[in-house]
This record gives structure tokens, sequence and C-alpha cells, in this order.
């Protein structure tokens, strides 16, 4: 965290805010570590990547990769060039477009696009070699809108960090950030559908884009690939070495939200969190008597009386969540229960279990509104029509609300103490 961030941060949210999330960034940096030291053991070797050219497809659709470009430096032009020039799968078209702003740039690349998905890339940034390989194996499962992990590179020390390892789609945390961002692939049709990007949200505008497209989409037309193949380059004055240097763009990524839960008929006010660029939605109060039902372990309290109201406020606001569950702490603040994601072997992997939860972790995410696979029967709330799900076994209450259609949903902001 620079000098500028911290006096900007301590101005905002306090001293004793400040310090967890120092205590945070150091976290982070001793993670960064270990990442650039094993990247290299993460790469295809030569081998893999004669195998990827030669791969034929049944769908081996163009691909226009659309660049916005302004007054870039020279050597990080060229490095973005190379990437695109390397890719294993050949079959794309690169459009950069001037002139304008950030949106109009690019719907000046986007107008001249002959693809039939569109990629969206930064000047200063690059990719791995084998992007658009993993990108078009999604679109021969029937992807619409695919996504990848990716990290930052530190132009000043030639290293990489910060590894994002995104979570497949997640309409809770897309609204309370971009999370999505980087390396993002839609198909051309539905941006025709939805619209172009729109400039008064420049600095949110891939966001804009991303809300009004999955509001279109099948859960099983949004991909989400697993492997880091976008690098984000941090350098003076860009968004990923310093989030707090672009306000404008804090206060469209909100006004991005605001319009998307127009366009969907829920009510709710979105709000800035004490971290830039991060959000969340506050539902206006419902009543819960009839209508929901709470369970709660025994020695389990809300540390907060409006918890249970904000619970019951999230489930009447959206029809199609099933089961809200809070975060469960101990005595010393340790993280207890806050979600279950599967593990893939029929168990569930707990979330942020034992983490302060003072913490953000990183990206902030956990301490982010998010969907999860479970949460714990000693914390949640059903509706009237999952009820009959509460089992004393979490696993399977939890797979018989997803089995019934519905989402299952975790805030972490509503804690619960275990004595």
């Amino acid at each position: 965290m620079n000098t500028k961030r911290f006096f900007d941060y301590i101005e905002r949210n306090g001293v004793k805010s400040t310090c967890n999330a120092v205590r945070q960034h150091l976290k982070d940096r001793a993670e960064d570590r270990h990442y650039n030291d094993s990247i290299s053991a993460m790469r295809p070797d030569e081998d893999e990547l004669k195998k990827q050219r030669e791969t034929c497809f049944e769908r081996e659709p163009l691909i226009s990769i659309l660049v916005p470009a302004y007054l870039p430096e020279d050597s990080h032009f060229r490095q973005m060039l190379r990437s695109v020039k390397s890719q294993t799968y050949e079959n794309y078209e690169l459009l950069i477009g001037n002139g304008g702003g950030i949106s109009e740039n690019t719907n000046a690349a986007f107008s001249e696009a002959r693809g039939e998905y569109i990629a969206l890339l930064d000047q200063d940034d690059f990719l791995e070699p084998d992007a658009l390989y993993h990108v078009v194996k999604e679109i021969n499962r029937g992807a619409r809108l695919i996504y990848t992990d990716e990290d930052k590179y530190d132009t000043a020390t030639g290293k990489y960090l910060r590894p994002f390892r995104k979570k497949d789609f997640d309409m809770e945390l897309l609204c309370s950030n971009n999370y999505i961002c980087h390396f993002l692939v839609v198909e051309k049709k539905l941006i025709n559908e939805v619209g172009w990007l729109r400039s008064e949200y420049d600095g949110a505008q891939d966001h804009d884009l991303i809300l009004r497209c999955v509001e279109k989409l099948k859960r099983e037309e949004i991909a989400h690939t697993d492997r880091i193949l976008y690098h984000w380059r941090i350098h003076e004055g860009s968004t990923a070495g310093d989030p707090a240097s672009k306000g404008y763009a804090h206060e469209a990524g909100k006004r991005a939200i605001e319009d998307h839960l127009r366009r969907t008929g829920i009510t709710g006010e979105v709000i800035e969190t004490e971290h830039r660029g991060f959000y969340r939605i506050e539902y206006p109060r419902a009543a819960y008597a009839l209508r929901y039902r709470l369970q709660l372990g025994e020695g389990i309290t809300a540390k907060d009386a409006s918890s249970v109201d904000k619970m019951a406020a999230l489930l009447e606001a959206n029809p199609d969540i099933g089961a809200v569950g809070g975060r469960v702490i101990d005595r010393m603040g340790r993280i207890v229960s806050s979600g279950y994601m599967e593990d893939g072997l029929g168990g569930y992997i707990p979330m942020y279990h034992g983490m302060d939860h003072n913490l953000s972790g990183a990206f902030h995410m956990a301490s982010l509104r998010q969907e999860a696979d479970a949460v714990s029967n000693q914390c949640v709330m059903l509706r009237e029509e999952t009820r009959s799900c509460y089992d004393s076994d979490t696993g399977k209450m939890c797979r018989k609300i997803r089995e019934k259609g519905y989402r299952i949903v975790v805030d972490p902001q509503l804690l619960f103490v275990k004595k």
C-alpha cells in the first residue's frame, strides 16, 4: 500500500480499518513472492504449444481482438502486439481504435470487426500464447461469454504478482465488483443485442457491458477458464497499480449496478464499501416472521439485531435465492463458517475457515456477498418454498435447495457469534 493510498484509506475508513487493510496487504505481498517463483512451471511447454497449433476444433470462429489505444508507451504496446501474434489459435483479427475515449475507441474498432466473437484487450496488457485456444475450447462447449483468470505484471520489477483465481459465474459477486474483468470474450451477436460500450460509464465500461450481457444469458452459456491467461500491467498511473487513482471509475461502477437493478426490477440501494470499486446492495426491510424461517444452532446469536432483518430483505428482493447464510465467528473473531464450496468428490470445503474476520481476503473477496454451494444449517434463513429442505446434514440440505433451482448465498457482513 503506497503512501497516497494509505492516507486516502485512513481518511475514508479510520485507523482500525486501515490497520486491517495493511495486515491484508502484507499477507498478499508474502504470497506474491511464491507466485512469481512458480509461474514459469504453470506455462505450457513447446510440445504442448505445438499440439495446440495443430488442433482442429469443430467450430473455429474468427475472434476480433479490440484494443482501445491512447498514447501508448512503445515497449508496452509492442509486448501486447507480440502476445497476440504468438497465439496458438490463429483465426483472429486485431483491431485498434484511437482518437477518443476508451468506449469510443473500442466501439470504433467494434464497428469494423468481422469476427463471430469479440475479445477485449488493453493497450499495455498482454496475453499468454494459449489464451485464445482455451477460449475456443469453451466456445465449442456452447459458451457465449468467456472469462479467464488473470494476474498483474509489475513493470518496475519485472515480476508477476497478485494471481486472481476467479470463481465460476457468481451474480452476487458481479453486483459487488467486476471480478470477471480480464480476459473477456463475448459473442458479437450478443453485444449487438444489448448494445455497445457506453461512454458515460468510462472506467467501468466493461462492468456495465458484462451486466447487460449476463442478463440475457443462461448460466451454462457463461464459461470461466480457470487459467491465468491475461497479464494486467502495473505502471505509474494505471488502475492496476493504484485503484484509488480513478474515482470516476468507481462512481461509474456504482451507476452500472444501479442500472442493472432497474433493468431487472429489483429495488435496492448500491453503496460503495470501504474498499474502492467494491459495492454492496442494501435491500428494503421485509417482514420475515411468516415467509422465512431462521435456523440458528445452540449458542449462536446475531452480533447485530439487524442481521436477521437483512437476511429476510435479501430473500424478499431475490426470489431465486433459496437460502441465505450469515458468517459465524468465535469469541476470538476467527471465522467458524462462511459458506462452503464443493470439492468435486462429494464433500465440501469451508470458505475462509479460521481467518480473522476483520481481514478482507485476497482481492477483498472474503468481505463480499457471494454464492456458495452450501451454507451451515446452524446459521441459515430459508424461504417458505425451501423450508422442507432443512436437514441435520448441511450438504443434503443445500443439495435439495439447489435441486429445486434456487441459489444459495452467504453474506459475510451478517455476523453471528458462537459462544
